[in-house]
């Protein structure tokens, strides 16, 4: 009777499974596969048809019942007896499709990076490179000789290389900016005073002035005096004694009575205040040697 449609296609390769009931004893469960003593390795129990005394095995890829594969071999779930008869068929090892027809294999069925260098005929593929396509990136250094380059490049290059191509106003203002020429005899005054540096800017801030400058009243701190600069010359005798004194032998010493500063007392250094002593807020005195207030 003819099929009704397609008739099946005849591309499995099915194997007679090599006879292993020899080894057959009621406790071996694990038996090696074969085809003419070539191992097979079925991806799947349901690739094998088994039969154990002539009644077809289930397959089970979980070994719980019938039988499953692995790797080469058959595990069965219960151990086949002494005498148990066997026959097997491996279906669907390889499969044949033939020689595809004329324009049948389109890209979607050819594996990405398939096709190597050795698989194309020489000369038969010609990068076509799309329009703005080569980048600077792309183009070796000094790999762009004169032989690429354009005439009209070529000539313009020329052209510049011997100065030709420029008006005669162009080429005056060149000399005249090389002679320095051009220029009023103010600008010339105030390059030559620039020159000569006989004029400043005027300063401001903690130092004004534009010519005899002058330092701002409290302008110098502590953080601007380098360090061993204030020699004991420089320094006031009213300071030097310690700080401001009353009567004509200065017999009476006075200090303040509010501390405006953060002040550390090293661990080496007495220190001592007339009191009452208030420290104003936000400011700290440290002591790691000694400070008596009396």
């Amino acid at each position: 009777m003819a099929y009704i449609g397609n008739s099946p296609a005849n591309v499995g390769n099915y194997q007679i499974i090599d006879d292993i009931s020899s080894s057959f004893n009621g406790v071996l469960t694990t038996f090696a596969l074969a085809t003419n003593s070539v191992a097979i390795t079925p991806t799947k129990a349901g690739q094998v048809l088994i039969s154990i005394n002539g009644v077809l095995q289930e397959p089970d890829n979980t070994g719980t019942d019938g039988f499953k594969v692995s790797a080469s071999n058959v595990v069965f779930s219960s151990a086949p007896a002494s005498g148990d008869t066997f026959w097997g068929v491996f279906q669907g090892a390889a499969v044949d499709i033939g020689t595809p027809s004329d324009d049948v294999v389109d890209t979607i069925h050819i594996k990405d990076n398939a096709i190597t260098a050795d698989k194309i005929a020489a000369g038969a593929v010609v990068a076509d490179i799309a329009t703005g396509g080569v980048t600077t990136a792309k183009i070796a250094d000094d790999a762009v000789t004169v032989d690429k380059l354009a005439n009209a490049i070529n000539t313009e290059i020329a052209a510049n290389t011997a100065k030709t191509g420029i008006t005669s106003g162009q080429a005056s203002a060149i000399t005249a900016n090389t002679a320095k020429t051009g220029i009023t005899s103010g600008q010339a005054s105030a390059i030559t005073a620039n020159t000569a540096k006989v004029t400043n800017a005027t300063h401001t801030g903690d130092v004004t002035g534009s010519g005899a400058l002058t330092i701002a009243t409290d302008a110098v701190t502590t953080t601007k005096i380098l360090d061993g600069a204030i020699t004991a010359a420089k320094i006031n005798s009213a300071v030097a004694l310690g700080g401001p004194s009353l009567g004509t032998a200065s017999v009476i010493r006075t200090n303040a009575q509010t501390i405006s500063e953060n002040i550390t007392i090293g661990s080496t250094t007495n220190g001592m205040s007339a009191g009452p002593i208030t420290i104003a807020d936000g400011y700290t005195v440290t002591v790691n040697g000694n400070w008596s207030v009396v």
